[in-house]
């Protein structure tokens, strides 16, 4: 092969390039990303299965995952609001029997909660207001009948000291 034979192909090989390049940017309205050039999609024709295995095998996760704010629709925005409203109505609608069937608290069963624990506290306050009185009036009848039984003891104790000495007596 001559030199001028290889500079002719190195031409022609130029001119496809630049054919290429212009025909990519004139289909793309001038803009050119590479990575979208490379991107292999269903659309293009099953392009995919001209794509060596090995390649995509080594693209990273977060390569798959990418996505550029132009490349997503904007009715996307749309829908996600359109699906809030009709997640909003629907718990709006079933609210009760979802309430019912998970077992959720409302702000009413608190406060209801919240009253029975106030009403509960009163109560064991009062009882232990109670059993205070109970105990103190308890243990005045106990410290009086102790005193009685003492003086009982003490009086059967100089009883039977008496008639020993009765006994000694007539013994005598």
């Amino acid at each position: 092969m001559d030199i001028i034979e290889l500079i002719a192909i190195i031409i022609l090989v130029a001119a496809i390039v630049f054919l290429v390049y212009y025909y990519i940017k004139t289909a793309n309205d001038g803009n050119i990303d590479i990575k979208e050039i490379l991107k292999f999609s269903p659309k293009e024709n099953n392009i995919n299965s001209l794509v060596d295995e090995d390649i995509q095998e080594k693209k990273s996760m977060g390569d798959k995952i990418k996505y550029t704010f132009k490349d997503i629709d904007k009715s996307y925005a749309n829908t996600t609001d359109a699906f809030s409203r009709r997640l909003d109505s629907f718990l709006d609608e079933r609210s009760e029997e979802l309430i019912e069937n998970w077992s959720l608290v409302t702000t009413d069963d608190l406060s209801s909660l919240e009253e029975r624990y106030d009403n509960a506290f009163e109560s064991i306050e009062a009882l232990e207001k109670r059993f205070s009185e109970f105990t103190n009036a308890t243990d005045a009848k106990i410290e009086d009948l102790d005193k009685r039984l003492k003086a009982l003891e003490e009086a059967e104790k100089d009883l039977e000291e008496a008639e020993e000495a009765v006994v000694e007596a007539e013994k005598e």
